[in-house]
């Protein structure tokens, strides 16, 4: 047992987090009768909200069972380098943004919508709901960013671009990342309206390699955890998203298009192998190395050796 999880670290706590994450959505089906939502029942609703902390319990349990208390350290290390080029922190708190409006523009441009506005009406002003609903939601957001940049990029990531390429190690956790939504997806729970499978899995890949890109440039967790931030809160704020009426489906696609060409940009410019300026970050780079023992002096003797 200890010998597979050694060698296959990653597939262990994929296996487990996914497994897990199905175990949960099938309770929430058989609870649920039909025509019922989420908040319809308290237990359903309280099951689904934890569940996602499931993947950090996963990564922690891997991490400490193959190395103890350095494991840990391994894991969570990277949230106390907050020192990184202003610019980083800047793309962390706009990336979402960007994209979201460069292909609202681009539908516009083309006339295949009309301009929607920067922002929903009932967020500054208005009823200020969607606000209201932001606020209320700010700590499970952030609980969500936390779980998800700790166990799928920093125990994931890291871990695989120790053997593979970052292109590659990005690849594997993005088709896995999505995969853990996807049965969300499906049963249309806790994740927004108007994605489909292969969209929303192209969204997932393009998020794995933007973020990859991201620690390889600055190994700074607190980078990771705003730009996870800001891509959940965007979701309360951005009118393509958010609507009474619904979601045009056109919108979503015109962001993850955009998603998936800022990604391979990325992949051109600073390459596969690395995805960044310098070498790939890797599983334990940060811990220090065990202090080489001092030798000591052999011990001398008085008189003459018979």
């Amino acid at each position: 047992m200890r010998k597979f999880v050694t060698k296959f670290p990653v597939l262990t706590f994929t296996a487990l987090t996914l497994g897990f994450q199905f175990l949960m959505v099938a309770f929430l089906a058989y609870r649920l009768e039909e025509g019922q939502r989420l908040h319809d029942d308290p237990t359903a609703h309280m099951v689904f909200r934890f569940r996602v902390f499931g993947p950090l319990a996963f990564s922690m349990l891997v991490s400490f069972y193959l190395e103890g208390n350095q494991g840990l350290r391994n894991l969570f290390g990277s949230y106390f380098k907050w020192k990184a080029p202003p610019g980083f922190y800047a793309l962390a708190l706009s990336w979402k943004f960007l994209y979201f409006y460069a292909g609202i523009l681009l539908l516009t441009l083309f006339g295949i919508i009309e301009w929607p506005g920067w922002v929903v009406d009932n967020f500054f002003t208005g009823t200020h709901q969607q606000a209201i609903n932001l606020l209320f939601s700010l700590g499970f957001i952030v609980g969500i960013a936390f779980v998800e940049e700790t166990a799928w990029m920093k125990f994931s990531v890291t871990r695989l671009q120790g053997r593979y390429s970052a292109l590659a190690s990005c690849t594997i956790v993005g088709v896995a990342w999505g995969l853990w939504y996807l049965p969300m997806l499906l049963v249309g729970e806790g994740v927004p309206d108007g994605f489909i499978a292969p969209v929303f899995m192209a969204s997932m890949l393009s998020l794995t390699i933007l973020l990859g890109w991201m620690f390889n440039m600055t190994r700074s967790g607190p980078i990771l955890l705003i730009a996870q931030i800001i891509s959940n809160c965007a979701f309360f704020m951005v009118p393509a998203f958010t609507g009474e009426e619904g979601v045009d489906p056109t919108n979503i696609n015109a962001f993850v298009a955009m998603n998936c060409l800022g990604s391979l940009i990325l992949v051109l410019i600073f390459g596969w192998r690395e995805l960044g300026t310098r070498k790939r970050a890797v599983w334990g780079e940060g811990a220090q190395p065990a202090a080489a023992p001092v030798l000591q002096p052999l011990p001398t003797t008085r008189g003459t050796l018979k």
